[in-house]
């Protein structure tokens, strides 16, 4: 509780005795000069106690001799200090021998010897006066920062608190020495010693101008009854129990002249004080004094620069290895490119005989699906698999195209007599999808050149691949609409029968050995359904290809371009055999074609008889002659049938043919796969700006909105409480926003899919470009838009150095949500889901930023949590950045209180030396977030039917 009465020195009083104490609870009482104002404080304590491994625990002191004096049959006092407890100052000169000087009288002020100055007599003015016993030498007096041996410096101190609560005179000495690494400093108030510190483990610095003195470890103590500061008499103030817990390290930095002399006014930090002060403790109207011989002068520039820490050195390393390794991988891609186009022009691919032995595929809850189903087809032919829907045909197609499933498969597949692997598969077969997935901004001529720069080889010339686009359109019917884009959601593009003969010419601008193709008259009229059946015949007849392809009811003029036919009835064989066969065949078992009746639908109408689906199959035209009753008899007679159809089939013994290798080098490189994306994904983004220019123009607006709303926010305790919302708004802003990565990843996904199962390229060479834009151009952009123009207007501490740092934290937040939320894009399927627990978990995550709760108040079973969120690192980092050395300046019942923002920082939690930290661990995370969004791609985004 704190009592006021009109005392501007009663509040600064408060105020420094509630940041200094360490002791617990403690009430302190002091009459003002003016008043009997009287202040009643309960403090808590802010800095930890002292730790038993610090370096300086090793110190030796004596119990009974003050200011660090040594044991031994009496005290030995350090350089300027004397009386039996070495707890007065000496004065004299350092011309005398310590033990030898008088000791300063009580209430007093030392008489020093001629050229000497200082409360103890320790500094010298002039080269005269110095005296050295022992050397032949004339010694000098330096009067520079820089030690040769052993100097001493005094400096007075004027900083508004401390002031405030003592208006008396303040000073510091420090009495340094250069062999031993130490330093005793001392703080005076009115000629009277308040503490000592012994500093250990010193060394010099100087770099651009700027000397410094750097102590690893210090421990300080109480001196004199006439403390002031430590409860002397007439004190209300006892602050033995802060002194006595102060530990850390010390530097004191003084601005050098060309002559290296100080200017006069240096910079004293103890970390312990930081809270306290964060810039430092001002000390004005320094001298320097130190007699020493000639021959330990040395020019000023050979003082030691002060090197790298560990962890800097840690985190160079790191950065070097990462872009070593990026290059490296670049010129990797390079090198591969040459050699790749470098290599010659493989022949075209020919037709192959595709056969298939025994397939059968199982769910994996064990439900058949397809049964022991035999067959092949030759180049040049096209083989039309029909059935009623569910019958298996889509099913029984991707297993002949290669595809990835989720049951298990049995069989074999082989071209030309030899066993295939699926991704061999892949590189002879080209699938078309039942459903058009295109990029609807490009054009048909861009879609189509864009499957040729992906699937033929690096060593295909530009040239020769426009070519083969132009002969494809050519082939199809699509030059009048060759620069025509696609068109879809909701833009007007091509009709639906040219998007299909799109599809299919992306895959025959490889020159595929088999065009397989699932339902490919889906969804068209009949004309066009028809145009695109005589396509597969033509290409099948006019190019050796071979071509089989689902299709649920043809016409019969389509149907007798079918030079076979397989006919599914749940998932067993119906029949197999040429399309003009299958009337005489069905008359010859009792089930004839009625006159003028389409025979399509007489065999869907066999295949949809309920009677016959709850046997097996209708036998096969290469069979012996059986009739519609026989065919009842079950699944015996269908595995028979399909074995005298597998022995006619193969002609070489399975287990001596050898599985066929996948040909390396028919697929691009890495380099070549992210050039074509990037040109793909670039003419994308200015094709649909409008996502671009909505972040663009909501992050400005916003940002002026932000910086409007808090505009110009002061040092007062409204204005630093508008400066810390500020900051959580804007993270919020880009927090929200960065959802939209979600809806934009989910549009692509199923092309995607569709694209790596066909061959186009790699994952990662995808995810690098996704990276490239969306993050960047989505995510990154808007945030440096809005961050920029709010960091201005709400006026956040300027500076160049402080803007970079504000704004390279909020690039790796922005960066950190969009990779977050495309993961959630990547994992779950569903978009309202993925939208939904992406909200929840950037909620989550800015709960505990430490605006809405005070980090050091969480309970510990859950304090672990804070450091799962990026928010956290984020808001901590641009508040300390902005805000560490900021002073409140506010007025509270007309009294005037000065704070540091840094000491209500530590209050509510935060650390205000993470900015570092957290810089380094926002940046860990954007590298996590970065590896887990490429496995997920790697691993997750597979197509898997």
């Amino acid at each position: 509780m704190l009592h006021v009465s009109n005392a501007p020195f009663t509040v600064a009083l408060a105020c420094l005795i509630l940041l200094l104490d360490l002791q617990g609870p403690r009430t302190f009482g002091r009459a003002a000069a003016a008043s009997t104002s009287t202040v009643t404080v309960t403090v808590t304590s802010l800095f930890p106690a002292p730790s038993s491994s610090l370096s300086i625990a090793s110190m030796s002191t004596c119990p009974g001799c003050g200011n660090f004096g040594t044991c031994g049959s009496n005290c030995t006092c350090m350089t300027g200090f004397g009386d039996v407890d070495c707890n007065k100052p000496v004065c004299g000169s350092t011309n005398t021998e310590n033990s030898k000087r008088l000791v300063r009288p009580d209430g007093e002020t030392c008489a020093c010897d001629a050229g000497f100055v200082g409360v103890n007599c320790n500094i010298c003015q002039s080269n005269g006066v110095c005296k050295i016993s022992g050397s032949s030498e004339t010694p000098l007096c330096n009067k520079s920062p820089k030690l040769f041996d052993t100097g001493s410096i005094q400096c007075g101190i004027d900083q508004p608190i401390l002031k405030a609560a003592f208006p008396g005179t303040s000073v510091i000495t420090l009495d340094r020495t250069l062999s031993s690494q130490s330093t005793l400093g001392a703080l005076w108030y009115n000629n009277d010693q308040q503490f000592g510190c012994l500093m250990k483990s010193c060394r010099q610095y100087l770099n651009n101008g700027l000397y410094s003195w750097y102590c690893e470890s210090l421990q300080c103590e109480c001196t004199g009854k006439n403390s002031a500061f430590c409860g002397g008499k007439g004190s209300g103030i006892d602050l033995s129990g802060s002194v006595k817990a102060a530990s850390g390290t010390f530097l004191l930095t003084c601005q050098t002249n060309s002559n290296g002399d100080a200017k006069g006014s240096c910079v004293g930090y103890f970390s312990f004080l930081q809270s306290l002060f964060p810039q430092g403790l001002p000390l004005n109207d320094c001298a320097f004094g130190e007699c020493s011989k000639p021959s330990s002068s040395k020019p000023l520039d050979e003082v030691g620069k002060r090197g790298l820490s560990s962890g800097e050195w840690a985190g160079i390393g790191v950065a070097i290895a990462i872009l070593a390794g990026a290059l490296a991988g670049f010129i990797w891609s390079i090198v591969a490119h040459i050699r790749a186009v470098m290599r010659p022009v493989p022949p075209p691919k020919e037709g192959v005989a595709v056969t298939f032995n025994q397939i059968g595929y199982t769910l994996p809850n064990r439900k058949l699906i397809i049964n022991n189903v035999s067959g092949s087809v030759s180049p040049g032919s096209v083989m039309a698999i029909m059935g009623p829907s569910g019958a298996g045909k889509s099913t029984f197609l991707d297993i002949l195209a290669g595809k990835a499933k989720a049951g298990s498969v049995t069989g074999t597949v082989l071209f030309d007599n030899v066993v295939v692997n699926s991704e061999t598969q892949r590189n002879v077969i080209g699938f078309v999808d039942q459903e058009d997935v295109l990029m609807p901004t490009l054009t048909v001529r861009e879609t189509l050149m864009f499957s040729a720069q992906l699937r033929l080889p690096e060593s295909v010339s530009f040239s020769e691949k426009q070519t083969r686009v132009n002969d494809v359109m050519q082939t199809l019917g699509l030059t009048h609409v060759a620069d025509t884009r696609i068109g879809g959601h909701g833009k007007r593009g091509i009709s639906g029968g040219e998007k299909r003969r799109v599809s299919i010419g992306v895959e025959l601008v490889t020159s595929p050995s088999v065009l397989v193709l699932d339902e490919p008259t889906s969804g068209l009229d009949s004309f066009n359904a028809l145009s695109v059946i005589r396509t597969m015949s033509d290409l099948a007849k006019n190019f050796n290809k071979t071509v089989i392809f689902t299709i649920h009811q043809p016409r019969s003029d389509a149907y007798t371009l079918f030079d076979q036919v397989l006919v599914l009835a749940k998932g067993h064989l119906l029949y197999y055999g040429s399309g003009a066969s299958a009337a005489s065949h069905f008359r010859k078992k009792g089930a004839p074609c009625p006159d003028g009746y389409n025979m399509a639908d007489h065999l869907l109408d066999l295949a949809s008889n309920d009677q016959l689906n709850r046997t097996s199959s209708l036998p096969l035209v290469m069979t012996d002659e059986m009739t519609i009753e026989e065919v009842e008899k079950g699944d015996a007679e269908s595995a028979k049938a399909s074995r005298k159809m597998s022995s006619l089939s193969l002609m070489i013994p399975e287990a001596l043919i050898p599985v066929e290798k996948p040909k390396k080098g028919m697929k691009v490189g890495f380099f070549m796969q992210v050039k074509v994306l990037m040109g793909r994904s670039f003419k994308n983004l200015i094709r649909t700006p409008t996502l671009l220019y909505a972040h663009v123009i909501c992050s400005v607006a916003l940002g002026a909105l932000v910086g409007g709303l808090y505009y110009k926010s002061g040092d007062s305790l409204a204005g630093i409480q508008n400066r810390l919302g500020s900051i959580i708004f804007i993270l919020s802003l880009l927090g929200f926003s960065g959802l939209s990565a979600i809806g934009s990843f989910s549009i692509e996904r199923l092309l995607f899919l569709r694209e790596r199962s066909n061959g186009f390229y790699g994952p990662m060479s995808y995810f690098l470009t996704k990276v490239l834009f969306d993050i960047i151009p989505l995510r990154i952009v808007p945030a440096i838009l809005m961050g920029s123009i709010a960091f201005f207007m709400i006026g956040f501490t300027n500076g160049a150095n402080s803007f970079a740092k504000y704004i390279s934290i909020l690039i790796f937040f922005a960066a950190e949500i969009g990779l977050l939320c495309m993961s959630f894009a990547i994992a779950i399927h569903d978009i309202g889901t993925a939208t939904l627990a992406g909200a929840i978990i950037v909620l989550f995550k800015m709960l505990f930023a430490g605006f809405m709760i005070n980090q050091d108040a969480i309970p510990p079973a859950l304090s672990w949590i804070q450091y799962l969120s990026f928010f956290r690192y984020a808001y901590e980092a641009m508040i300390v950045n902005d805000l560490v050395d900021v002073t409140i300046h506010d007025t509270v019942s007309g009294v005037q209180v000065t704070i540091p923002v840094s000491v209500v920082l530590q209050k509510f939690g935060f650390d205000i030396n993470s900015y570092w930290r957290d810089f380094i661990v926002s940046a860990g995370l954007v590298l996590v977030l970065l590896v887990l969004n490429g496995l997920l791609v790697q691993f997750r985004l597979k197509e898997t039917r």
